[in-house]
């Protein structure tokens, strides 16, 4: 039996014939994977892709690229699924945020860029007039949307990706899990006699019709059509059946036409005063619509709203004198000369404490006659005015801190997540410890940050950065760069800077949560195209003495000490081999006659010396030189690197548990350039056992 190796072996197949899923690139005998496939041999699955909820910057400003899971899960190569971080994130790429405890079943989970079109548009105008909804000069073409505008949010890296709870009505908090108490005027500020009396809100329509119908939203919920003829009963009707309108115990709306009309509608105009009896503060604005509406008069047809007198009257829980039981949605009063009010300071069934119940009230709420608890200072109308860090109406609460709102309406035009909320939106207030509540992967005093995952922290083998911090530390080719990523101050498409976090993994580990374990890398074997190693020309002059030393740094590691002027060419690859970064060099002089155990590689006039890179291979960054009391240390490329330097030498597949190659067969374990050695990087052709007949 005789053994003989098969240098070209041409007859052989790719790897595993490519599993079915690719096309056999020969000579060099590559498998060049089907879309949805990879691998050496193309038995694996690639898993869906999405934005990077966290990630190293690729340039200023420029991150959250596009990857496998979206950086918030595993990729189960078996099925090209992810295993998305569980309770977290979900979707096919992991690429939306879960919403807490699925709303309690009392809210929808919706994205920042559906919430955006869910806010009420009377939020953001104080009127609806001719300039806005004509669209020429005689206004004989309408088009009311322009009053419903309303800021997008569908430019934004996590316009589609971070999600959260869209309360029913009757419920609050960031998973909808907290009730709702009455809300009402305060009644004992603001009286008439008060020299600045609060005032109920009032606006005004005006209607230009002879015929036709049309139709009033008030915070997002609109009127059954009113003819254009309607008495102020069937307005008010008409109001009333709003939910967003409080009709339940009391009148909710007054309403009066000018001079002595009694429709609604006149040809020459028609103005309405609408004052709201039931809801206080200051409201958002009616929209109206008339595109039903016709006129036969000298006047086109139209309808606009107008706020005239801003509401001033409280609308705060419990009219503000009172304590809610969140668990429950009920006031409890802070004293008996509070009860339920009828919304003007008399009895009725509003359950909101707005009804002062003694003729005169002597102080503030508090306990055993302390008034404000001692937390804070008891001011006319006998107010509360609380410490920091307290709240509630007589001070009894303790505040919790605030942070950058991390689901909220937009602002301005795809400009969110600036405004700041208790507990960043993202927990719940413990009022007796003053301490947020952090939801299922946030953390921090005010809720402020996404938390890294793993169980600890990075599995142990990484560490937790902001994206700030991330992109600082982004490396090209294992070198430093200069990229950053927030330092505009309040720049909408950098909110997330220093409040979204992500792994650093120490080497040797990967994946978004460092759970995974690196494997070998090395040079592709059967790649026939002429390639070749780095190498790297260093020139030293020490032409100002002989007492310098230098040092060379690579992909940011630095030897650990300098070198002395006269160090040989066997000194360098020493030095340089004890760098994490490289595993094996050949350094040798530019002049062959020199000794290499005992020739510097310093000289006065300069002498050259090369350093080849034999592991890493490919085109790697150059060394960078320090050196003292020295005339100059010059690197420069002498040769571009052009070999791979790939997972596995892209014959074999890596089994991420153990952080080894499984290698195709005929392939085994290298010395990084093709021979047989002890790196098991799959990168040596292993010969081909042939007997003799």
């Amino acid at each position: 039996m005789a053994l003989a190796a098969a240098q070209e072996a041409a007859y052989a197949p790719c790897p595993n014939s490519c599993s079915g899923h690719g096309n056999c690139d020969n000579p060099d005998r590559q498998c060049d994977c089907f879309d949805g496939f990879t691998g050496a041999d193309c038995s694996l699955m690639t898993c869906p892709l999405g934005p990077a909820w966290a990630d190293e910057a690729t340039g200023v400003d420029a991150a959250h690229n596009m990857a496998e899971c979206s950086n918030r899960g595993l990729c189960d190569r078996t099925k090209g699924t992810c295993t998305c971080e569980p309770g977290r994130f979900e979707g096919k790429a992991c690429e939306r945020r879960t919403c807490p405890n699925s709303c309690n079943f009392r809210g929808r989970c919706e994205s920042m860029n559906a919430l955006a079109t869910m806010r009420d548009p009377g939020e953001l105008i104080t009127q609806c007039d001719t300039s806005l909804i004509c669209v020429n000069s005689d206004c004989s073409t309408t088009n009311y949307d322009n009053c419903r505008s309303v800021y997008a949010y569908d430019n934004v890296w996590d316009a589609e990706m971070m999600y959260g709870c869209v309360c029913d009505d009757g419920f609050y908090g960031v998973d909808c899990s907290l009730r709702n108490c009455p809300t009402g005027d305060d009644p004992l500020t603001g009286s008439s006699s008060s020299t600045t009396p609060e005032v109920n809100h009032k606006m005004i329509v005006t209607c230009t019709a002879t015929g036709g119908t049309f139709t009033l939203t008030f915070k997002g919920e609109t009127t059954s059509a009113i003819a254009w003829d309607a008495t102020t009963s069937d307005l008010i009707t008409a109001l009333h059946g709003l939910t967003t309108i409080k009709s339940d115990f009391d009148t909710a709306v007054t309403v009066t036409y000018s001079g002595t009309n009694l429709a609604a509608c006149k040809d020459d105009s028609n103005t309405i005063d609408i004052t709201f009896t039931q809801n206080f503060g200051n409201l958002p604005l009616i929209i109206p619509d008339g595109s039903l509406l016709t006129s036969t008069g000298v006047f086109e047809a139209s309808i606009t709203t107008a706020t005239s007198i801003p509401g001033t009257k409280e609308d705060d829980f419990c009219s503000n004198r009172g304590v809610c039981d969140t668990e429950t949605g009920v006031c409890t009063c802070t004293s008996t000369d509070f009860a339920t009010s009828n919304g003007a300071n008399a009895a009725g069934q509003r359950g909101d404490c707005g009804y002062q119940t003694v003729s005169q009230v002597t102080s503030c709420p508090g306990t055993d006659g302390i008034d404000c608890n001692g937390k804070g200072n008891c001011l006319a109308d006998y107010v509360c005015e609380c410490m920091q860090g307290y709240t509630g109406a007589d001070c009894s609460l303790l505040a919790c801190p605030s942070g950058k709102n991390w689901f909220g309406f937009p602002t301005a035009a795809n400009n969110a997540h600036l405004d700041l909320v208790e507990c960043s939106g993202a927990g719940l207030c413990d009022t007796e410890a003053g301490t947020c509540e952090c939801m299922d992967g946030f953390t921090g005093s005010a809720c402020q940050l996404m938390s890294c995952p793993g169980d600890p922290v990075c599995n142990g083998n990484g560490i937790c950065y902001t994206m700030g911090d991330l992109a600082e530390l982004a490396t090209v080719n294992g070198e430093a760069t200069a990229y950053t990523y927030g330092k505009t101050p309040n720049d909408p498409l950098t909110w997330d800077y220093d409040k979204i976090q992500g792994c650093k993994c120490d080497e040797g580990f990967e994946g978004y949560d460092c759970s995974l374990m690196s494997c070998p890398y090395g040079d592709d074997p059967e790649n026939n195209q002429r390639q070749f190693n780095e190498v790297q020309m260093v020139v030293c002059d020490e032409s100002t003495g002989t007492d310098g030393s230098f040092q060379f740094k690579f992909r940011e590691v630095e030897m650990a000490s300098p070198l002395a002027y006269s160090a040989t060419v066997a000194d360098v690859k020493a030095a340089l081999e004890k760098l994490s970064s490289i595993a094996s060099v050949h350094v040798y002089h530019d002049d062959t006659s020199l000794d290499a155990t005992t020739a510097a590689v310093c000289a006065s006039g300069g002498r050259t010396i090369y350093v080849e890179f034999l592991r890493p291979t490919a085109d790697v960054p150059l060394l960078v030189a320090s050196y003292t009391n020295l005339e100059e240390v010059v690197v420069s490329e002498f040769r571009k690197g052009t070999k791979e330097w790939i997972e596995c030498s892209g014959r074999g597949l890596c089994d991420y548990e153990l952080g080894t190659c499984t290698c195709v067969t005929g392939f085994g374990a290298s010395d990084g350039q093709g021979n047989s050695g002890i790196y098991a990087d799959c990168g040596y052709k292993m010969p081909i056992v042939v007997g003799d007949e």
